[in-house]
């Protein structure tokens, strides 16, 4: 059944490329041409049954991205064994956090897995899912993008902090290549850090912030992430006490 469940799910996000979610509801970052290749190449390698070469794609260069079919490919392929030593406990982990954005077919394969284990075995399972979500959870990748633009504002690309010339200065943006003033370009990455701001905060669920954070802010918010992250969350399916 586990199986069927999986190759069903193959065949019904082969299309998808990994795109599950929309930037406005998962502020991850957009998806770009290099990892369009990486997903397209993943698929074909898949495809063509040379497994170890595509769980490396999905695992070491698309899972980490956030994308959720690739962290779902893995722990398909580590439950069959193909490209590396079955493990079914660590599949279980790689679904997990695949299901995270409740995405009811994933948390079908996840729950369908689960049941299958003893005690020992689900206490691993939740050991290496904390970890991954340490690593790879939404929260996580969508912070580590926000510190990167707060950089961007304070310097990481012209030097010295934006908008603070008395000279109008022009900005070419590094993801686009369009020329913009400094005060444009500063208002869309403030705009982007607030929308991912937003979205921590809210899985967090907890009190609004401020796109201007100050440290103890960042080191506090990094606090209640590792908390939030350490509680494994999805303990409503069945467990086998054997």
């Amino acid at each position: 059944m586990i199986a069927r469940i999986a190759i069903a799910l193959i065949m019904l996000f082969a299309f998808a490329g990994g795109a599950l979610a929309q930037w406005a509801d998962y502020p991850t970052g957009p998806i770009d041409p290099k990892t369009l290749r990486f997903q397209s190449k993943a698929d074909k390698l898949y495809e063509r049954g040379d497994f170890k070469r595509a769980l490396f794609i999905y695992e070491k260069e698309l899972a980490k991205t956030g994308d959720k079919y690739a962290q779902y490919m893995t722990g398909y392929m580590y439950l069959m064994g193909q490209g590396a030593k079955a493990d079914p406990v660590l599949a279980s982990a790689w679904y997990r956090l695949a299901a995270e954005r409740k995405v009811p077919e994933f948390i079908a394969v996840r729950d369908q897995l689960l049941r299958t284990m003893n005690v020992e075995q689900r206490a691993r399972s939740d050991e290496l899912y904390v970890g991954l979500r340490k690593e790879f959870s939404d929260v996580v990748l969508t912070m580590n993008l926000l510190l990167s633009d707060l950089k961007r504002l304070d310097g990481g690309t012209t030097g010295s902090r934006l908008g603070t010339s008395s000279s109008p200065v022009t900005i070419i943006d590094p993801q686009t290549g369009v020329s913009m003033s400094a005060a444009r370009y500063e208002s869309r990455i403030r705009k982007t850090v607030q929308a991912r701001l937003d979205f921590v905060t809210g899985r967090l669920d907890i009190d609004a912030l401020d796109a201007d954070l100050s440290k103890d802010e960042i080191d506090a918010l990094w606090q209640r992430i590792n908390d939030f992250l350490t509680v494994v969350d999805d303990d409503d399916v069945f467990v086998d006490t054997r």
